[in-house]
Parts: structure tokens; sequence; C-alpha cells
């Protein structure tokens, strides 16, 4: 005999498991016990079957890329007043433009991480900004000491909340389908 089979042998025998009320739910033990905690006691077509958390992961993953671009738009007006913003040609500092630029990814980053899957519009408006960004120290010519840092931030921070801005409009496109066909079956 091989020694999978002595263990086999030897393990004892398996000893039924008894509820800690009976299967029906009437006398004594009526209202004891509801009816989801024993899977026995719901008859087989009744049987609820729900998430173990609150929020589906689809909702919060596709809004994730959302938050980040609304990390992204409060980065660029806090980092207004940490890099030393050089003048552009128009006469007015970078910080301006970096300011209304952060503002406005604040409001569309957050406004499509609360509702990913219906708010594609601020999607599209983030794509817009991110691209916006990247031009921008090379439209209003950035002059001065600090150019480089504030044109390498604000390129980078475009570029991120670009490729953000796309992921979160595919997850939005790709999951969205999905969480409208379950909300159409649960109605």
């Amino acid at each position: 005999m091989t020694r999978h089979q002595l263990r086999r042998r030897a393990a004892p025998p398996e000893e039924p498991v008894h509820p800690l009320a009976p299967e029906d739910n009437t006398g004594p033990w009526q209202g004891m016990r509801p009816p989801y905690a024993n899977p026995s006691a719901v008859p087989q077509g009744q049987r609820e079957v729900s998430s173990t958390s609150p929020v589906p992961y689809r909702d919060v993953l596709a809004g994730l890329p959302a938050a980040i671009v609304f990390l992204a738009g409060v980065w660029l007006v806090v980092c207004s007043w940490l890099i030393d913003q050089p003048s552009t040609v128009l006469g007015v500092g970078s910080a301006v433009p970096d300011i209304v630029a952060g503002v406005l990814l604040a409001v569309f980053g957050g406004a499509k991480a609360v509702s990913p899957f219906r708010a594609a519009w601020a999607g599209w408006a983030a794509l817009v900004v991110g691209a916006l960004l990247i031009i921008a120290p090379f439209a209003l010519d950035y002059r001065g000491g600090e150019a480089g840092a504030a044109m390498t931030n604000d390129v980078v921070v475009g570029a991120v909340v670009m490729a953000l801005s796309v992921a979160a409009l595919v997850l939005g496109a790709r999951w969205g389908s999905r969480a409208r066909a379950t909300e159409q079956e649960s109605a």
C-alpha cells in the first residue's frame, strides 16, 4: 500500500454537521435564524447572491484614473507656489494657466471619479486640458530662471493626465455597458 492509501484509511470518519437550529423555522426557533444564514433554509429558486462589498470593484477601478486626474489638478494649483513660475509672452506668469488648468482638472477629474460610467464628458474635457498643458509651455514661450522646471512640470502632468483620461474613458465605456445591462436586468 502507498502512503496516500494509508492516510486515507487512517483518517477518522467525517461527522455530519448539525445546524444550530432545526431546519424548519417554526416553533420555538421561529425568527431565531434569518433565512440566508443556512442555504438549505431558502428554496433553490429564491436564493439571493450578494457581493461581499457594498460597492462593486468595477466602480472603484473605473473611477481610479479620474481620481488621480483630480490629484494632478490639485498638484498644479499647489505647485504654482512651490515652483518659481517664469513669465510668458503674454506678460503674465505661467502660474495663471497652471492654476486655471488645475482647477479645471480637479472639477473634471472629480466628476469622472464620482460617476465613472455616466460622466464621459468630464473624461473628454480632462483629455483636452491635458493636451493644452503639453502645448502651453511652447505656445506661451516660458521665459526666466525656472522655465525648465515649470515646462517639465506642465509637460509631464499633461502627459499623465492624457494617459489617465484615456484609461478612464476606456474603463468607463467597457464596464459601463455591463453596469447598464445589470441595472436593466434588476429593474
